[in-house]
């Protein structure tokens, strides 16, 4: 018996972001679903229930801190973890995910190692 491969919910409007760090997570045994809108985002997380959600803090349609406020707000989607995939590297930035819900914030670009080491802390908490 085989175990069901873990379920990732990628979310970056950059569409080459998403499938290269697809491509990378999906060799590593995960099941890797992408979308580059944080209102399918929702919709996703509430349907498919990932065991992470990486998440572009910067997106066109709905920035990534409301998608992780509803995220949390939600009893079938609060205990997800998240983290936050962001460019920007300031203090106050990596605060306010923390404080939006995310668990986790990695600043990019980074190397699909750090991502996959911040996916594995999550699923061991």
């Amino acid at each position: 018996m085989t175990d069901a491969p873990v379920r990732i919910l990628f979310v970056d409007d950059d569409r080459s972001t998403r499938e290269g760090y697809a491509v990378y997570l999906e060799s590593h045994g995960y099941q890797v679903r992408t979308t580059g809108s944080g209102e399918e985002a929702l919709r996703f997380a509430a349907s498919e229930r990932p065991a992470v959600i990486v998440l572009d803090l910067g997106l066109k349609d709905m920035d990534g801190w409301e998608v992780a406020r509803q995220l949390k707000a939600d009893a079938g989607t609060a205990a997800i973890p998240i983290v936050a995939f962001t460019g920007a590297s300031l203090q106050h930035e990596r605060i306010s995910a923390m404080r939006a819900g995310c668990d986790r914030v990695v600043t990019k670009p980074c190397t699909p190692t750090d991502l996959l080491d911040q996916i594995t802390k999550c699923l061991e908490s």
